[in-house]
């Protein structure tokens, strides 16, 4: 087992992508060092079982669980009430994922009607007193002066948006969450965001089982490939890899604890 810890704050680990080898999935994260978990959640049976398994480790794993953007097209009273229920289980650390995506819709009526579901999800992570996990696709600015109207403790996952704007988000005290993206040839922006930020603020993610970094890019991803992106994070800063997983590792318990 690799003596440095590693965090993967944004893993779907109950994706139907790992149901065949989940155990596997855990073990081999183990022996790579990535022993701080967060299980993103995007439906509120999937959290359920999360958070079965989590308190199996609840200093290691942790749960988020939040309406997706484009889910509330199909999104029923009853469903949302349930997802509330589960938001508000002690064992849900994290609102998310949750936020602002335009990719797809180009309606403008549609696109405010996520704004409202997004502000109404902040009203209550704040009401909860737990932090939030945002995704925003095509929609940086909007999701930037929501965040910044109805201000909240959270991080921006897989952050796409340029140097300038990391360093807005976390002028407001927002995290910036990055994955295997950044060790992509062409992603010259998420590595400016990396060397260039606050490294208080930085956190790593996988987004398994998507978005695998070199040199593994094409294959399923899991929380195993995070020192990948952690030695390329460490490359971005000239720094040794142990040092910035240690940071990435501080910031993470201040995150969770609110500060």
């Amino acid at each position: 087992m690799s003596h440095i810890t590693y965090l993967d704050s944004h893993c779907h680990l109950f994706d139907e992508a790992f149901e065949s080898d989940f155990e596997g999935v855990i073990a081999r994260a183990n022996e790579k060092g990535v022993t701080l978990l967060n299980i993103m959640c995007t439906s509120w049976s999937e959290a359920e079982k999360a958070m079965a398994y989590a308190r199996q480790d609840r200093e290691h794993i942790k749960v988020s669980c939040g309406i997706f953007p484009t889910d509330v097209n199909e999104l029923s009273e009853a469903d949302k009430a349930e997802f509330y229920r589960v938001m508000k289980d002690p064992e849900c650390t994290c609102i998310g994922e949750i936020g602002l995506d335009y990719y797809w819709e180009k309606d403008e009526a549609m696109r405010a009607k996520r704004r409202e579901l997004f502000i109404e999800q902040i009203a209550l992570a704040n009401e909860l007193q737990k932090p939030i996990c945002v995704h925003s696709r095509d929609a940086m600015q909007d999701t930037f002066d929501i965040m910044k109207e109805h201000r909240t403790h959270g991080l921006m996952h897989s952050f796409s948006g340029s140097a300038e704007m990391g360093r807005e988000f976390i002028r407001l005290g927002y995290y910036l969450s990055l994955g295997g993206p950044v060790t992509f040839k062409n992603a010259r922006h998420a590595r400016e965001v990396v060397a260039s930020m606050d490294l208080n603020y930085l956190l790593s993610e996988t987004d398994s089982p998507y978005m695998a970094p070199e040199p593994v890019r094409g294959t399923r991803n899991e929380p195993s490939n995070i020192p990948y992106i952690v030695a390329k994070m460490a490359e971005c800063r000239n720094m040794e890899t142990e040092a910035i997983a240690a940071q990435i590792e501080s910031n993470w318990h201040r995150f969770l604890e609110l500060k």
